[in-house]
């Protein structure tokens, strides 16, 4: 049965324009839980449970319309790139630093050196008027992007009149291609990673077993998969679905309707030393029904050293800030980039031999017995991703970067979207945050290495990889390998129900598969345009949030406040002769902690069967994700370890319903509260913004 049809790609761009278009209204301008929010997309499970249960009536009334899973999976697949683009990923963050490049030189008079000094191309940024720069920055294009002067009874067509879209045109070429190339770099990586991850890893992948259980075809005859009939996921569905109804409505009428408790807070009573030594994030927790239920389809030591770690962390602050020693963030930083670089190196040892069998297919030395691709030939994976990187750093070149500067920055980014990838595969977290600060290899290689090591990139570059650290590092919850990963998985086995079974098989061959990657890289082009234009006109034509707050102007910390001081900021700290922020701990020993820590974890991981301690434990320790997440998690790994133990393999697969459950309902409840501030905003009604997961 064919996978690509009329049917599978009308669906999947459907969910894509959908997701596109909404989220930065929703997510940004109404401040509603997120429609992407995590790498299992709050937006994706609910469209999916509805267009399952709709294609579940037309599979019992008339089997021969219905969507094959095939169908079903390639709409996910492509719902699932399009969250890469839409939200968090990119576009949150892109219009409004190429706009703050003409606002910061005014503030900042440094930058204003710094913008001179580069004479980066114009062809980067929206075309503004003024021969000054206070000119350019008093343009109605940085004006009204910032200031967003309300428009008085607006109509559709005044909002899409107040964007000047000609001005936008040029950045959206330019930027397009770097993004379609770095995507491209992803896409082709994660087909190469493939085989190794499924076949010879064995990874869970998580967040696929979520699209997969949803998607299952139900018994002829009836409306309903096996999950979908389960009464323990109704129960469960049910039970999280009303504690956030009563939740929601506790907000509006406090009074009837008292709040269920979901939070701790232990602040006031861990107020003394040595507690105030330890994270917020020990104090203070929110149990996420979605990460308990995701958890539960994790590795338990996975998932036993992502929390145990961050307590043995707290037990570090205490026992070690009593003498006075402490743990900064910059010291964390440079951990972060340690074991990142440690953990992509243990990723590329560990698939050497799957590697070398790609790179002899790509220069026509394959052997007998060498598998094949299953959407692409190793070889044009292989090729393409050379493509696309060399394409990257002539971009970058031609940005104004050095080549040099250029190649390390490709090098970098695409070291972390192999971790990123591999992370997500394999826990199946939510929120995987690492915070690699592309900045501060530059700031090491000037100020920390030898006289005769030591250097400075050009400005140029030094400019990129602070800009890619606010863009596309900073905040890696809702990045584009979070996601391919988890399409191509879902893919596979769509494919493998409806008979395509063997990778290797003639008949089976990727000829028949290559349209699904044309698909995924047509819903990634799709998101960029509409939420590119979404992203534009909720910043030119909205003045504040909605919400009773009425931030202005709404997400002010993605408008001004990150580019400022996390991007455009600093770069003014590398005009020479400076080199970079200076800090009084050994940035190389922290990096090298973090390496030895992930290299002795991996070792001994690999060494010993039953060793308990997973390197990603380490390796996310010090991130915000696990701040937030780790007691659900624990919760999680607590209730996964006692029905195995109580029950074993039997109970523990009789169960899967009711995980799937609370993950479905938390969904769904935001999708509720989300439809009812929609609502009332249309009727020009206060509401409540109700944030059901970590934002």
């Amino acid at each position: 049965m064919r996978i690509v049809t009329p049917l599978s790609v009308g669906l999947g761009l459907l969910g894509v324009t959908a997701i596109s278009a909404f989220t930065p209204f929703n997510n940004y301008v109404a401040s509603n839980t997120d429609i992407i929010g995590s790498a299992l997309p709050t937006g994706v499970v609910v469209l999916l449970l509805f267009t399952v249960i709709v294609n579940g009536l037309i599979h019992r009334a008339a089997p021969r319309y219905a969507a094959s899973p095939g169908e079903l999976g390639l709409a996910v697949g492509m719902m699932l790139v399009a969250c890469g683009v839409a939200g968090v990923g990119l576009m949150r963050w892109l219009p409004p630093h190429l706009v703050q490049y003409y606002a910061m030189p005014v503030e900042n008079t440094s930058f204003a050196e710094v913008v001179r000094t580069m004479d980066l191309p114009d062809w980067l940024w929206p075309n503004v008027s003024g021969a000054t720069e206070a000119a350019r920055a008093s343009d109605p294009l940085v004006r009204d992007f910032i200031g967003r002067a309300p428009l008085m009874d607006p109509t559709l067509l005044d909002h899409v009149r107040a964007v000047p879209w000609a001005a936008w045109a040029t950045p959206a070429a330019t930027w397009g291609t770097f993004f379609a190339l770095l995507f491209g770099a992803v896409i082709f990586m994660s087909l190469i990673f493939r085989r190794q991850w499924v076949d010879n890893e064995r990874l869970p992948f998580p967040l696929a077993t979520v699209y997969l259980s949803l998607i299952e075809p139900p018994a002829p005859g009836r409306a309903l998969n096996r999950l979908l009939s389960s009464r323990a996921f109704w129960i469960a569905f049910g039970c999280v679905f009303v504690v956030h109804l009563l939740n929601g409505l506790s907000k509006y009428d406090p009074t009837h309707f008292p709040p269920l408790p979901l939070t701790y807070d232990l602040t006031g009573v861990l107020s003394e030393q040595p507690w105030t030594l330890t994270d917020w994030g020990l104090k203070r927790q929110t149990i996420y029904f979605t990460v308990i239920g995701v958890i539960y389809f994790a590795d338990t030591r996975v998932a036993l050293s992502l929390w145990g770690l961050y307590l043995a962390k707290q037990v570090y602050h205490v026992t070690a800030g009593a003498s006075g020693a402490e743990l900064t963030e910059p010291m964390q930083l440079d951990q972060i980039i340690g074991a990142t670089v440690a953990f992509a190196g243990a990723i590329l040892w560990i698939a050497r031999r799957h590697l070398a069998e790609v790179v002899r297919q790509m220069v026509g030395r394959r052997r007998d017995g060498d598998s094949q691709g299953r959407y692409l030939p190793h070889a044009l994976s292989g090729w393409g991703l050379v493509v696309c990187l060399v394409g990257l750093v002539a971009w970058l070149t031609l940005a104004g970067a050095s080549v040099v500067g250029a190649v390390a920055l490709v090098t970098m980014l695409m070291l972390i979207y192999l971790v990123l990838a591999k992370v997500v595969a394999e826990t199946g977290l939510l929120y995987v945050l690492i915070p690699f600060d592309l900045r501060r290899p530059w700031a090491m290689v000037g100020q920390d290495l030898p006289g005769g090591l030591s250097g400075r990139t050009t400005l140029g570059s030094y400019f990129y990889a602070s800009m890619f650290s606010g863009v596309l590092t900073h905040d890696l919850r809702q990045a584009m390998p979070a996601f391919v990963p988890q399409a191509i998985r879902v893919s596979d086995e769509t494919g493998a129900a409806e008979g395509d079974r063997d990778g290797r098989a003639a008949t089976a061959s990727w000829r028949s598969r290559w349209p699904i990657v044309a698909c995924l890289a047509l819903a990634i082009v799709t998101a960029f345009v509409v939420s590119g234009a979404s992203m534009l006109l909720a910043e030119y034509t909205y003045s504040t949030a909605l919400d009773r707050v009425a931030e202005s102007p709404f997400s002010i910390w993605s408008t001004v406040n990150m580019p400022r001081y996390m991007t455009y900021g600093p770069v003014a700290d590398y005009l020479p002769p400076r080199l970079g922020p200076r800090e009084p701990h050994d940035r190389l020993v922290h990096v090298g902690v973090g390496a030895a820590a992930v290299v002795a974890l991996s070792a001994l991981r690999l060494r010993f069967v039953g060793w308990p301690v997973h390197p990603v434990g380490f390796l996310l320790v010090h991130t915000w994700g696990i701040q937030v997440t780790w007691f659900s998690i624990f919760l999680g790994w607590l209730a996964k370890t006692l029905i195995i133990r109580l029950g074993g393999s039997d109970l523990f697969a009789r169960a899967k319903p009711l995980f799937l459950g609370l993950i479905v309902g938390e969904a769904s409840a935001a999708a509720f509260w989300l439809t009812a501030s929609w609502i009332r905003i249309a009727m020009g009604l206060p509401y409540e913004t109700i944030q059901l997961l970590p934002t």
